[in-house]
């Protein structure tokens, strides 16, 4: 595949809905883009950047965004698309002083868009203190990915709803904006609304509108009909696509199940019956169900690690799931993989030279291989979701997708997918699974696929679990 040119798409090439998008937030000074992943949301809404600035409705905008999104995402968009390439933008990287010019040069009217990482966020703050109201850096603030900063008790969100009334405009953008409760709602809207729609306590709202379910009030549920009423509330605000909008096929899903051997199967019962379980010569102790679950993860993985995070052996079968897939791969593969020795397992099947998106990447590196990866010269390529789960672009380099097991988190499995999954695929996309049978492997499904919150999960898979114990 040909390097993506400077400019190459027109304005015409938008879909009708991203039009649609990019005209609703041009006329809102307030608003929330959901759009699900994939579906074009960061040209949408550079497309009403340029109509704002090209009307002299505002001067600069500043995008804060999931660090490779502010790097990698927000500047190849602006490169592709014709109609915004004129468009002057700085993205702050580097130290905090090379950080700080990159600043400066925006208040001074010499960029039009500054993109920054969520990463630095709380040192963005700082310094925007010291700038005047009137200065051009408060005229749009957009936020990609707000469901980041969903957590209450998060020091971005709560950074961020301090000093939301200093801009003039803000949009929030997420693929998922309430990827687990309607609890997930209050700060994206308490940041974007500066308060305005339910005030700017947490707590006083989850009190008005929700109930505690456990004795300790760590998990809430919404009172009679305060759900719907949350969502009218807050519907004015926002702007999405319908289901008829987007013809994007959705992805195939194969689920590729292993049996454990009957000297694995012997260990993992043992950790779920006793939370202990031999390794070799060590002894892996689980202290409590939670660690349990983690460590029965591990194992149907493949291994198990100790106190002191060795890595001891369990099984082989998805290795061999892994040498199967390399010999019968009919397009490049994005391998997801959680742990680090699955990370390992890769590199043995795959080569050591195998190139991947995880920890320990530098930004300079992800962004070279994604576009290698987009140029169709990685035949496989490792990622760990959490490193790429929201907004890089990989649809050009291949339409496969192997997960070495199901992940815990919907948001990730949904954020994951749509890496491919997405505006600009050309080909239907495959998804291949690993599930190890009679494994919590079964309960990550049910939190993906049956929307389960992890405590209801795990306790289906203990009842399947008993289920089974009483059949034998």
């Amino acid at each position: 595949m040909a390097p993506i040119k400077r400019g190459v798409r027109q304005k015409k090439d938008m879909r009708t809905y991203q039009d649609r998008v990019a005209t609703y937030l041009y006329e809102h000074d307030v608003a929330l883009c959901v759009m699900r992943p994939g579906y074009g949301k960061t040209i949408a809404a550079l497309t009403a950047i340029e109509e704002l600035i090209r009307d002299k409705v505002i001067k600069h905008a500043l995008v804060i965004a999931p660090k490779r999104v502010a790097r990698v995402v927000w500047p190849d968009e602006i490169e592709q698309w014709k109609h915004v390439t004129k468009l002057r933008y700085t993205v702050l990287d580097g130290g905090p002083l090379q950080r700080e010019l990159g600043l400066t040069e925006a208040a001074l009217m010499t960029r039009d868009v500054t993109i920054v990482g969520l990463d630095v966020a709380q040192w963005l703050v700082g310094i925007l203190a010291k700038m005047k109201a009137e200065s051009r850096i408060f005229d749009l603030l957009v936020i990609d990915e707000i469901s980041r900063l969903r957590n209450p008790k998060g020091e971005r969100a709560k950074t961020l709803a301090k000093v939301a009334d200093r801009w003039r405009m803000i949009w929030g953008l997420s693929g998922t904006l309430r990827p687990s409760s309607a609890e997930d709602l209050f700060m994206p809207a308490r940041v974007v609304t500066k308060g305005k729609l339910w005030g700017r306590s947490f707590y006083t709202w989850r009190q008005e509108r929700f109930y505690p379910v456990d004795y300790n009030g760590y998990q809430w549920a919404p009172l009679p009909g305060k759900e719907d009423e949350i969502n009218a509330e807050i519907a004015p605000y926002i702007t999405t696509v319908r289901d008829d909008e987007f013809s994007q096929p959705e992805p195939t899903i194969i689920f590729d199940r292993v049996t454990l051997p009957p000297a694995a199967r012997r260990q993992y019962d043992s950790m779920e019956r006793k939370l202990l379980t031999g390794a070799g010569e060590a002894v892996i102790v689980a202290a409590n169900a939670a660690v349990a679950t983690g460590k029965l993860a591990q194992m149907a993985n493949g291994f198990v690690y100790d106190e002191n995070t060795t890595g001891h052996f369990v099984h082989d079968e998805k290795r061999e799931w892994l040498e199967d897939l390399s010999e019968t791969a009919t397009g490049p593969t994005i391998l997801v993989y959680e742990y680090r020795e699955d990370l390992e397992m890769l590199f043995n099947v795959f080569g050591s030279d195998m190139p991947y998106l995880g920890a320990g990447i530098s930004d300079l590196t992800a962004a070279s291989r994604i576009t290698m990866w987009n140029e169709g010269k990685y035949p496989f390529m490792g990622l760990h979701p959490a490193s790429g789960g929201h907004g890089l672009n990989l649809q050009h380099g291949g339409a496969d997708m192997a997960f070495v097991s199901p992940i815990w988190s919907p948001e990730y499995w949904e954020q994951t997918i749509a890496r491919l999954n997405r505006s600009g695929q050309k080909r239907p996309v495959v998804v291949r699974v690993c599930v190890a049978e009679h494994t919590v492997d079964e309960m990550k499904l049910s939190r993906v696929f049956d929307k389960m919150s992890a405590q209801e999960a795990f306790e289906a898979y203990l009842r399947r679990r008993q289920t089974r114990n009483r059949a034998a």
